[in-house]
């Protein structure tokens, strides 16, 4: 299976709240050891494989990035953009914002 870009994007950010809970039911103290380690063992599983995807994401940007298209001017991006619904418009800087933070992180481990 070829996962594209942003398919990578996705499950890396569905592995980080998978991990959140599973740190949030390590800390629960009402848990048996067996129930602790089976969660502590999945816990390292999921860092080992979002760690195993960043990486690979890594690589294919850099990838992506020298084959990256003419450059567009400011102006041409902003006009299609208003023509947008306002909906579409809150989607487009969702996605700019998950893009520029997952780039911040992969710079800066």
């Amino acid at each position: 299976m070829k996962l594209s870009f942003k398919d990578i994007t996705f499950i890396i950010e569905a592995i980080n709240n998978l991990i959140k809970l599973y740190q949030e039911r390590l800390n629960n103290l009402s848990l048996d050891e067996r129930e602790a380690s089976d969660i502590g063992n999945d816990y390292i599983f999921l860092e080992t494989l979002r760690d195993d995807l960043v990486k690979s994401l890594k690589q294919n940007s850099d990838i992506q990035l020298s084959y990256a298209p003419t450059p567009v001017s400011i102006e041409e991006l902003i006009i299609p953009v208003l023509q947008l619904p306002i909906s579409q418009r809150l989607a487009l800087v969702d996605a700019i914002t998950q893009s520029i933070r997952l780039e911040l992180r992969l710079n800066n481990p």
